[in-house]
């Protein structure tokens, strides 16, 4: 199968960072406050996104600016910080995957500079056969980087399963049809999860293996590989 993972709120515990650096941001730029929630409840989205919902009566010039200035708060940030800090047991539930013969990808709201230097920093460039962000494609609900991970891979879409902890993931993979996981530690609510009719709510990576290990018994008994 295909195990399709968001990234922030999914498999890295990344909340605190990006609300700090989209408040240096509105203070930098002198743009009217937004509570910490406001912007969390923004996470997964893309950046333009983001500004657009926070502040829609801003011009496009300015959603661009807001994009570079929270970029370069983010980075100083994460310099700072050091390695991701990855959720309980999802770099192992990875590697597990991985071990079985499924292929992982990563569907995100961050840019793919972004992303790329956080795959080469925590040494996982090779974990995952693809990837999308939302600078290089349509942003989260709009299921187009799902589509376009299913075409790179020659994945059908009966075998891939979305990951995430938002809304907008789910609501991505139904959009496609396809099957989606929640996870209970991210961004979004158990109740907003399941509006959105996932297979599963997870509260913890080891759910995965075991609903992985599942998946391996009826394909087996189906005849698939």
């Amino acid at each position: 199968m295909l195990f399709i993972f968001d990234w922030d709120g999914t498999l890295a515990d990344s909340r605190e960072q990006i609300v700090e650096s989209m408040q240096a941001t509105i203070d930098g730029l002198n743009w009217p406050t937004r509570t910490d929630q406001e912007c969390a409840d923004m996470i997964g989205l893309g950046l333009q996104q983001t500004a657009e919902a926070l502040f829609p009566a801003m011009d496009s010039a300015d959603y661009q600016t807001f994009a570079a200035h929270y970029s370069a708060h983010y980075v100083r940030l994460k310099d700072n910080h050091g390695a991701t800090r990855f959720f309980p047991d999802a770099l192992e539930t990875l590697a597990e995957l991985k071990s079985r013969g499924h292929a992982l990808a990563v569907a995100t709201g961050k840019s793919r500079r972004g992303l790329d230097r956080l795959l080469v920093s925590d040494g996982l460039e090779a974990m995952f056969v693809a990837s999308r962000t939302a600078d290089q494609t349509a942003s989260k609900p709009d299921p187009m980087m799902l589509q376009q991970l299913l075409d790179e891979t020659g994945t059908q879409l009966a075998d891939a399963v979305m990951i995430g902890d938002t809304s907008y993931d789910l609501e991505m993979a139904q959009r496609i049809g396809m099957a989606s996981i929640g996870v209970d530690w991210g961004m979004h609510s158990v109740e907003c999860l399941a509006a959105y009719a996932p297979v599963s709510i997870l509260s913890g990576f080891d759910q995965l293996v075991f609903w992985a290990s599942d998946q391996e018994k009826r394909r087996a008994d189906e005849g698939k590989p």
